[in-house]
Parts: C-alpha cells; structure tokens; sequence
C-alpha cells in the first residue's frame, strides 16, 4: 500500500517510496543527495525530522534519464 502525502496540494514521497519507484538501496540515494546527483528532500515540518521528495522533483529527474 502506498502512502501519500499531500501539503499544499503538493505530493510528496518517503525515502522507501522513492527507492521502491527508482529500484536502489536507500544509501545508494542518499548518496545520490549528498553528491547532488538527486534533488533534495525538503522537510514538511520545520520544526521536525522527516524529510519527503516532492514528486515533481523526482518525475522530471527521471525524466532526464
């Protein structure tokens, strides 16, 4: 079951939904981060931990695959 996340009418996914779409380990895309190889992840709560990749950010890198 996928779990989606909207805010301001924007989708945003988990670090393990990400890895599901994409097929890698999640330290291969947190590599990918830290080397600015993927977009970064924003944090839906400034005041928290979590951190989501908007699905914008994500569609249109693989589509420059």
């Amino acid at each position: 079951m996928k779990k989606q996340i909207t805010t301001s009418k924007e989708c945003l996914l988990t670090y393990e939904e990400v890895c599901t779409v994409l097929k890698m380990s999640q330290a291969t895309l947190r590599r990918y981060v830290k080397q600015g190889r993927f977009p970064a992840p924003v944090k839906p709560n400034p005041n928290g931990r979590a951190v989501r990749f908007r699905y914008q950010d994500v569609k249109a890198w693989l589509d420059k695959l």
